[in-house]
């Protein structure tokens, strides 16, 4: 499918087909990451659609589900729901059904979920699901259940089998603690692309400028999507439709004993001012832990080194 001649469409309900979409095939999952394991998933789900002239739906979720099933979970996002509807849309995929997870959605009985939204609502003609997906309460929607009612309905189940790097199953479980170790290099294998985060330029303390390497501090669009751990990174910035190079420390500042984290960039040869502006800087390496100096002197000469291998990295 050539995404190129489509346009994207979400949905916010499982809509009625009415003969709109001829021969729906569908995926369901949360997608957190879009990642190389979810892009197995996907290219099936294009292939199959393919194979009967029909159409792929991805039917995925707004909030994580563990937040309404277990309330006051914290959950951390690797992809933002604009994020994981830009990357399923560049996958082939142009309908998006993004559903609210709530707490009525999820007193759905795998059965009522399957025959009142996949097959009355939808009907779709085939199911295409990871390796460990289960759906609707207490997960009864698995391999085994959908096998059964697949024999009574005629609908077709595809299962996908994992994906592997190594003998490490890809999952976001495992994008997660690669993430907080600021190991981007294996982010960016199990991702199939570099990790970005977006936010707002705001005021900071003036330290960079001080220093002689001005910076601007970001404020993440979304206090949930994953911060990469402590330390410098070389990182591309995108900025008014300008890709530049930069230098990105995320900590504390121990030097200065300061005790809230902050995320600023120090953009190379950028002159201007950014304040209010959003930016996304894509994480390419990390350079090395933050470290507390005994001086502003010795941190300005550290600096200076973090510009070189930054340079050598992004060149």
């Amino acid at each position: 499918m050539n995404v190129k001649k489509n346009f994207m469409k979400v949905y916010y309900a499982i809509p009625e087909n009415r003969g709109q979409f001829p021969a729906p095939v569908v995926t369901i999952g949360n997608f957190d990451g879009v990642h190389s394991g979810h892009r197995r998933i996907i290219s099936t789900l294009t292939e199959k659609a393919a194979e009967h002239s029909g159409t792929p739906f991805v039917l995925t979720f707004r909030n994580h589900p563990r937040t309404v099933i277990h309330p006051g979970a914290i959950c951390r996002m690797i992809t933002t729901v604009e994020e994981k509807q830009k990357y399923l849309f560049e996958l082939g995929v142009a309908n998006i059904i993004m559903l609210e997870f709530t707490k009525e959605l999820s007193g759905l009985t795998a059965d009522e979920f399957y025959r009142g939204l996949l097959i009355e609502k939808l009907g779709v003609k085939e199911i295409v699901i990871g390796y460990d997906h289960a759906f609707g309460k207490n997960r009864e929607g698995n391999i085994d259940f959908l096998n059964k009612l697949s024999k009574e309905t005629g609908v077709i189940i595809t299962r996908v089998n994992e994906e592997k790097i190594g003998n490490e199953i890809i999952s976001s479980t495992i994008l997660r603690k690669e993430i907080d170790c600021g190991n981007m290099n294996k982010v960016e294998t199990l991702l199939g692309r570099k990790y970005t985060l977006t936010g707002k330029v705001v005021k900071g303390e003036g330290r960079g400028k001080n220093l002689g390497f001005p910076t601007a501090n970001i404020l993440p669009d979304y206090e949930d999507k994953m911060i990469p751990g402590y330390g410098v990174y070389a990182v591309k910035v995108y900025v008014n439709n300008v890709v530049c190079s930069g230098m990105l420390n995320i900590g504390n500042n121990p030097t200065f004993n300061a005790k809230n984290r902050s995320i600023e960039v120090n953009i190379l040869d950028f002159k201007g001012d950014l304040y209010g502006n959003s930016i996304t800087v894509e994480f390419v390496d990390r350079i090395r832990d933050e470290i507390k100096f005994e001086s502003a002197d010795a941190l300005v000469e550290q600096i200076r080194k973090d510009e070189a291998a930054a340079r050598a990295i992004l060149a």
